[in-house]
C-alpha cells in the first residue's frame, strides 16, 4: 500500500514538474515572439523611411529570437520524447539548427554588427559584442565537428549507404546534442540581454529627436 502511495506521489510530482516546465517554455516562446514582432515593426518602419543605420543589428535580433524559439521547442520535444527513434530525430534536427545558427552568427556579429556599431560610434557596446562573439566562436570551434557530422550524415547529405547510416544512428549521442543545445540557448540569452540594452539606447537617442 505504501509503495502505491509513493508511486502516485511520484507520478503527480512528475506531472507538476512537466506542467511547470511547459509554462516556462511557453512564456519564453511568447516573449521571443513579442520581441520578433516588435523589432520587425521597427525595422520595417526604418526601411519605409530609408533609415538603414541599424539594419544589421535589428536583423541579428530577429534572427536570434527565431532560433531561440526553434531551440526551445526542439529541446522540449527531445526531453519528453519516449521513443528512442523520436529522441534521435529531434537530436538530428537540433544539430542542424545549431550548426546553421553558429555559421550565421559568426558573420552577423563578427562582421556585420560590429562594423555597424563602429560606423554609428556606439563604441560603448563594442567590447561586449566582441566578448559574446568570442564565446560563440569558442563554442563552435570545440563542438562543431560532431554536430556538423550529424547534419551531413543523417539529414543534409544523408549517406546513401543504408548500413552505414543505420550504424551511425545507433551510435548517435542524444544527450550530448541536448547539452550543446542548452549551451547555445544560454549564449543566445546573453546576446538577447545585451541587445535589449542596445535597443533601449537607440530608443532613448531617437526620442530626443536625434539619429545616430
Amino acid at each position: 500500500m505504501f509503495g502505491k502511495f509513493k508511486r502516485i506521489k511520484a507520478e503527480k510530482d512528475l506531472k507538476n514538474s512537466r506542467s511547470e516546465l511547459k509554462k516556462a517554455i511557453d512564456d519564453n516562446i511568447t516573449s521571443s515572439q513579442t520581441s520578433i514582432d516588435d523589432i520587425s515593426e521597427i525595422l520595417a518602419d526604418f526601411k519605409k523611411h530609408k533609415y538603414s543605420k541599424h539594419d544589421a543589428f535589428l536583423n541579428l535580433c530577429i534572427f536570434s529570437d527565431i532560433v531561440n524559439i526553434d531551440l526551445s521547442i526542439l529541446l522540449e520535444k527531445l526531453r519528453i520524447a519516449e521513443r528512442e527513434q523520436e529522441k534521435k530525430l529531434f537530436a538530428r534536427v537540433i544539430a542542424v539548427t545549431l550548426i546553421d545558427y553558429l555559421d550565421n552568427i559568426s558573420v552577423l556579429i563578427g562582421r556585420d554588427c560590429l562594423r555597424e556599431l563602429k560606423t554609428n560610434n556606439m563604441n560603448e557596446f563594442i567590447d561586449e559584442f566582441k566578448s559574446i562573439h568570442k564565446r560563440f566562436s569558442k563554442f563552435k570551434k570545440e563542438k562543431q565537428q560532431p554536430l556538423r557530422e550529424i547534419r551531413n550524415k543523417t539529414l543534409a547529405h544523408k549517406s546513401k549507404d543504408a548500413l552505414e547510416l543505420n550504424d551511425y544512428l545507433k551510435k548517435l549521442d542524444v544527450e550530448s546534442v541536448y547539452q550543446n543545445g542548452l549551451e547555445v540557448k544560454k549564449l543566445s540569452k546573453e546576446f538577447i540581454d545585451l541587445s535589449t540594452k542596445v535597443i533601449l539606447f537607440i530608443a532613448d537617442y531617437m526620442k530626443a529627436g536625434r539619429k545616430l
